[in-house]
């Protein structure tokens, strides 16, 4: 199967160094190459451990379409990520409070 660029929202959980034991949720898009969307998913859970936080699900991951229209950011990181077949980039983490 030949990968293609894929691009999802992933929301995550992370903590900072004054209180490591509180995990807070955020969301995120990511692009990647990917096969499948267990590969995509399995390249955010590598690229989120290397910075010590975890994957808590992936939302609507799909191959990116050719005639689709993103913001300038989302345009930017599928430019990126077509020039180099090893990326994962991702966007702006947003953050978000848990009542």
């Amino acid at each position: 199967m030949r990968p293609d660029i894929g691009i999802g929202s992933i929301e995550i959980s992370w903590s900072d160094e004054k209180t490591p034991t509180v995990f807070r949720p955020a969301f995120t898009v990511v692009t990647t190459w990917a096969t499948s969307l267990e590969e995509f998913r399995e390249k955010c859970v590598r690229m989120l451990d290397s910075y010590g936080r975890k994957l808590l699900h992936v939302e609507r991951a799909n191959p990116v379409l050719k005639d689709g229209e993103f913001s300038e950011e989302i345009e930017d990181m599928v430019e990126r990520t077509r020039t180099n077949p090893k990326a994962i980039i991702y966007g702006t983490f947003h953050s978000y409070l848990v009542m």
